[in-house]
């Protein structure tokens, strides 16, 4: 008791009888105050007023081995950055904040028939989202939701394509004998809603989560040379699954972050068209 004590009186002191006003720290209409103390603790944490609800203000006294040593942090409880590469680094994190992603990979299709055959290098997966999040103990750990769109392609470049029928059926057919081809595909679409937990520390961090997809659009367009002549034969409106949900991953580093998603739900109506699912890796900020 002694202890908690003097530690008090030490902690007011530096507070009141600062030399500078600057050191002195006065909170009006706090929102929350939290007093943590213990025998070697003694510890006071602002968070919010009514100018500023985003305050952030932690003043910790702490006795080591007879020796009292004094620390104070201010921050927010809200901030906005770009990715983990753009956000700035604080001592204590906020309890909330957003952040803008963006991402840029290869897609590919995957499932077991040997009708559907991409290109993982040939296809193309873009996309962006903003999410907001919350760090319940101020640390590496974050649960966020977010909302974006995404653009994705399944490229193939063999000598199949992609039709479409009057009924509305996509089929795999071979190109016209002689022709010689660049590619046919399938784009998509769709709004995207990243549910995801992430953990970082300094520089290094992962991520894992569901992404729905609420897909709105989808076209296939197949382009080919035939006796030196250009052909672009292009159809929209396919019968798509409008919800599928990805399993995403992300890997961050101090130089580059990497992201891979695999999607188990067929990407199309099987009623309409063939079977497949999808997988996209890249890099992402």
């Amino acid at each position: 008791m002694k202890t908690m004590i003097l530690m008090a009186a030490l902690l007011t002191a530096s507070i009141a009888q600062a030399a500078e006003p600057e050191d002195t720290v006065t909170v009006y209409n706090a929102h929350k105050v939290t007093v943590v103390s213990n025998d070697s603790l003694l510890q006071v944490e602002v968070d919010g007023t009514d100018r500023q609800p985003d305050y952030h203000y932690q003043t910790t006294l702490r006795n080591t081995d007879g020796n009292y040593e004094s620390t104070s942090v201010t921050g927010d409880l809200f901030s906005f950055g770009f990715g983990n590469k753009f956000s700035k680094k604080r001592a204590r994190r906020p309890l909330y904040d957003s952040e803008f992603h963006m991402f840029l990979g290869f897609n590919g299709a995957t499932g077991n028939n040997d009708v559907v055959k991409t290109n993982l290098w040939g296809g193309a997966n873009i996309g962006m989202y903003v999410d907001w999040g919350i760090h319940p103990w101020r640390d590496g750990n974050r649960f966020s939701f977010g909302c974006g769109v995404e653009w994705s392609n399944w490229r193939m470049t063999n000598r199949n394509q992609f039709v479409k029928a009057n009924d509305g059926t996509v089929s795999v057919v071979p190109l016209p004998e002689g022709a010689d081809p660049k590619f046919s595909r399938v784009k998509t679409f769709s709004l995207i809603f990243p549910i995801m937990y992430s953990y970082s520390k300094k520089d290094w961090g992962f991520s894992l989560g569901p992404v729905i997809n609420c897909t709105s659009h989808s076209s296939v367009k197949t382009r080919y040379r035939l006796d030196g002549e250009k052909h672009k034969d292009k159809y929209k409106d396919l019968h798509h699954n409008p919800v599928t949900i990805d399993l995403m991953g992300t890997i961050t580093t101090p130089v580059v972050n990497f992201y891979v998603k695999y999607n188990p739900c067929n990407i199309l109506d099987t009623e309409y068209a063939p079977k497949f699912q999808s997988v996209s890796l890249g890099f992402m900020i």
